[in-house]
């Protein structure tokens, strides 16, 4: 094989590790928000559910100061 047939595999595991990584990383960094329990239950599913756009979502949102 060619370094041009292993390129867009080692891409395409490449980004699925950023996204499992960043999808923790919003996981972890809920656990320090003081918000209610249905809000970070509700953030919890849309994290796991739409992974990139959830945790993108939150990251950008930051629902209120963490404690």
């Amino acid at each position: 094989m060619s370094a041009l047939h292993i390129l867009p595999i080692f891409l395409s595991y490449l980004m699925l590790v950023g996204w499992i990584i960043l999808g923790f990383f919003a996981l972890f960094e809920l656990r320090k928000y003081k918000i209610s329990s249905i809000a970070k239950a509700l953030w919890t599913i849309i994290i796991v559910i739409i992974p990139l756009v959830g945790a993108l979502a939150f990251l950008i949102v930051n629902p209120s100061d963490p404690v």
